[in-house]
């Protein structure tokens, strides 16, 4: 046993998203490297106290407002009572990093992107306090970082960039069956995903006489806007909106796929943007070529042309030029999967992760 760790998350499985994934991924990793883990979070699940994944989850419940991190802080004093001070404390985000802040603890906070643009007067003076005053803080790329450091500059020499690992379940599938190929689109359905774009480039190149089959996963506030322009141009009988998948079912998607299209942009002057892209990253492990956008931290995970494409998501024309190369050369987006695969592998490692945001290995 290494000794104890607490994650402070915002929120957790079973509730989706990206930061409940990163929190959960480092909770379940840092118990399989053999940390006595401690999740202290909220989700609609709460308010429980159990283990999942290896980690002991201590759950306040769903909430909003002030009395969250106040209910969250009252469960960590308990566990200082009861327990005594844990050897390390990861703080998921910059917000949750403000509770051992209080409590005198030690820790390292993770950046991920659009939570530290948004910051201003006190919340902003706050944010510096905070992660000016951690041991390390993470950057999930050098966007990010690059991003964190205009808005917290103390944080420059403390900081690291490390790429987030490969979701749990996810396998390259069997090679083509004959069938048309399968476009894949798994997010939240919203502004800085780009997805209108990618339904554009799929009416296009449909146009064009291509023969694949369009599947977009997800739910989120642009749904509805999708939906309509799926019918609008005549795509219902190419493009299914599936809606949320669970993780099984997403995980047979992504090994079925052959092209995985995240054309994402950066929005409202660039302050709302993809630090990552878990799904991305996902998509390359499981064997697929990729169309990306440049915008944020996403485009960094491509060699653009090597093992998928980079492409200007707020210029429709490259997105659907993007589309079109792949599907016009099936063995020249089959080379961009393989690279993908074996990229993937170098690249995207929770375990390594963990260690570097710990100080236990070297970026």
């Amino acid at each position: 046993m290494r000794g104890r760790l607490w994650v402070l998350a915002k929120g957790y499985a079973p509730d989706e998203g990206g930061m409940q994934t990163y929190a959960r991924q480092v909770a379940e990793t840092y118990a399989a490297s053999g940390w006595q883990v401690t999740v202290f979070t909220q989700s609609s699940a709460g308010p429980r106290d159990v283990a999942v994944g290896g980690a002991r989850i201590v759950d306040i419940g769903a909430g909003r407002g002030v009395r969250v991190p106040w209910r969250l802080l009252r469960a960590m004093r308990r566990a200082l009572a009861v327990e005594g001070a844990p050897d390390a404390v990861h703080a998921t985000t910059w917000r949750t990093a403000v509770l051992p802040m209080l409590l005198g603890l030690p820790y390292v906070a993770t950046v991920h992107g659009r939570e530290i643009m948004y910051a201003r007067g006190p919340v902003r003076r706050l944010m510096r306090r905070v992660l000016g005053g951690a041991e390390r803080v993470v950057a999930v790329s050098a966007h990010t970082r690059a991003r964190l450091i205009e808005r917290v500059p103390m944080a420059a020499e403390r900081s690291v960039v490390v790429w987030n690992g490969v979701s749990a379940g996810i396998r390259p599938g069997p090679a083509a069956d004959g069938q048309p190929p399968l476009v894949l689109s798994l997010c939240r359905i919203e502004p800085r995903k780009n997805l209108s774009a990618a339904v554009a480039a799929a009416a296009a190149c449909a146009a064009r006489g291509h023969r694949f089959r369009y599947v977009i996963c997800g739910r989120g506030p642009e749904l509805a806007a999708l939906r309509a322009q799926v019918a609008a141009l005549g795509l219902d009988d190419r493009v299914v909106l599936r809606g949320f998948v669970p993780a099984a079912e997403a995980a047979a998607l992504y090994a079925e796929a052959e092209i995985f299209l995240h054309p994402q942009i950066a929005i409202d002057d660039g302050r709302d943007f993809e630090g990552f892209g878990i799904a991305v990253a996902d998509a390359m492990a499981a064997r697929t070529a990729c169309v990306v956008g440049r915008a944020g931290g996403t485009g960094e995970l491509i060699s653009d042309g090597v093992d998928g494409l980079v492409v200007d998501g707020a210029a429709p024309d490259s997105v659907t030029a993007a589309l079109d190369r792949l599907l016009a050369d099936p063995a020249g987006r089959q080379r961009m999967a393989e690279a993908a695969a074996r990229h993937a592998v170098e690249r995207f490692d929770w375990h390594r992760h963990c260690r570097i945001a710990l100080g236990l290995a070297q970026p």
